[in-house]
């Protein structure tokens, strides 16, 4: 007998924005549809269900929405925004799974006060384990640049934390006279020759060297060496630019979700 699809909805409530990861069945783990949403743009939690509707008629007919047992698990680093998404999905699920450092996930936090440690970190390092299957590096270039490695026993040992990309542009922008709010296009040196090119060069190579430095550092500390991937909106900006070895997977949150999902409900 054919085993019964379950439709998961993985909810990632980051600083910047809500994303939605649709799965059309956990048990294989093709994300079907993906939606990244401002959180400028929500002001209230009928707000995000109209959108998680809107996203769900995608790939159901309306009518079978309210029939259709479809799982919700919710990785937040946003607590205020909490209490919307649950009633945001309760329409199609009263206990969504939020996931928590308590929450079995395959991973030993092996850090100090692991209650601190973000769980889009706990996801992302766990889908990069997986990804390998070997010692990893997820670099998260997001709202913040955040390092997470995982041992190859499957020990999350630690990591680093540093501005993001837009944190740094926005940073300097707002707290100089003479600095603009630039773009961010990909620098093509390392030297500006102008205030733009400068800045650019500056924050993207910047981010580029420090993530090189710091991971070469940790394999250095902790005699292993990591496999690197990259997840995150600004992922892209940096990849072409490190002189290591990496995998890119933009939206690798939704994967480690899905397994920390199907780890803890029956199938």
């Amino acid at each position: 007998m054919r085993p019964q699809r379950r439709p998961l909805l993985a909810i990632d409530i980051g600083n910047s924005t809500i994303g939605l990861g649709f799965y059309i069945d956990a048990n294989i783990g093709k994300c079907l549809i993906v939606e990244k949403i401002s959180l400028d743009h929500l002001k209230s939690s009928p707000t995000l269900s109209r959108m998680i509707i809107n996203l769900l008629t995608k790939s159901f007919k309306t009518s079978k929405l309210t029939k259709q047992r479809i799982g919700v698990v919710i990785s937040s680093v946003v607590p205020e925004w909490n209490r919307s998404a649950t009633e945001a999905v309760k329409r199609l699920c009263p206990d969504p799974l939020f996931i928590t450092h308590t929450l079995p996930t395959g991973l030993t936090l092996k850090v100090s006060n692991p209650e601190t440690l973000g769980s889009d970190r706990i996801v992302n390092a766990l889908a990069g384990f997986r990804h390998f299957g070997r010692p990893v590096a997820v670099v998260d270039v997001g709202t913040a640049t955040t390092i997470t490695v995982v041992d190859r026993h499957s020990n999350l040992i630690g990591g680093a934390i540093m501005p993001g990309i837009n944190m740094m542009r926005e940073s300097l922008a707002s707290n100089t006279a003479k600095l603009p709010l630039i773009p961010l296009p990909k620098p093509s040196a390392m030297l500006g020759t102008d205030t733009g090119s400068a800045l650019a060069s500056g924050i993207i190579n910047g981010t580029v060297g420090a993530v090189e430095n710091i991971v070469r550092g940790i394999e250095e500390e902790a005699h292993m060496k990591l496999s690197l991937i990259l997840t995150g909106g600004h992922a892209g900006l940096i990849a072409s630019l490190l002189k290591r070895k990496q995998v890119v997977i933009p939206d690798l949150i939704f994967e480690g979700m899905r397994l920390i999902y199907n780890l803890n409900k029956e199938n």
